[in-house]
């Protein structure tokens, strides 16, 4: 699958946060690892792991459970939520996984968990091409502020949602 161009700088990102980044509900929860591979077990793509399938409760792929559907009270597909799941990086949230329009968000920039995972599903066909950050932890604070001069390019609105507050 081809991605358009438009999306480039939210793929870079996702290729950057490729089995590092991790998807956490703010009630403290693990909700997998952002990783293209669906065979990696902790994988948001992995339909028979917890965090891929669709009957998991802590999965955002069950839409009937609390983090995933359209009525769930922490799920990024809920157009109404007030406590979506954040990515974190190097155990940072840097951004909130969200469709809904006008959450507040402190500073942080939204990403629509559609693009996110149709990004992670064209990866798992396609061999990185990109740099990796650098190697943890000598790195840490380095990886960190690279990534987010990323997400800082973010600028762009999609799907009707605005990264500036």
């Amino acid at each position: 699958m081809k991605i358009p161009e438009l999306f480039d700088p939210y793929v870079e990102l996702f290729q950057i946060l490729d089995g590092k980044g991790q998807l956490h509900s703010p009630n403290g929860q693990f909700l997998g690892r952002l990783s293209s591979k669906a065979d990696y077990v902790n994988s948001i793509l992995n339909p028979v792991g917890d965090y891929g399938n669709s009957f998991s409760p802590i999965s955002i792929h069950n839409p009937q459970g609390d983090y995933g559907g359209e009525f769930g009270i922490y799920s990024p597909f809920n157009p109404n939520c007030l406590n979506p799941p954040l990515i974190c990086f190097l155990d940072q949230p840097i951004l909130v996984l969200t469709i809904n329009p006008s959450l507040c968000t402190n500073g942080l920039k939204r990403v629509d968990p559609y693009l996110m995972l149709t990004i992670y599903e064209a990866l798992s066909n396609t061999p990185f091409t990109g740099q990796s950050p650098p190697a943890l932890p000598l790195a840490r604070k380095a990886a960190l502020a690279q990534l987010q001069a990323k997400i800082a390019q973010l600028n762009v609105t999609l799907f009707g949602l605005s990264n500036e507050e």
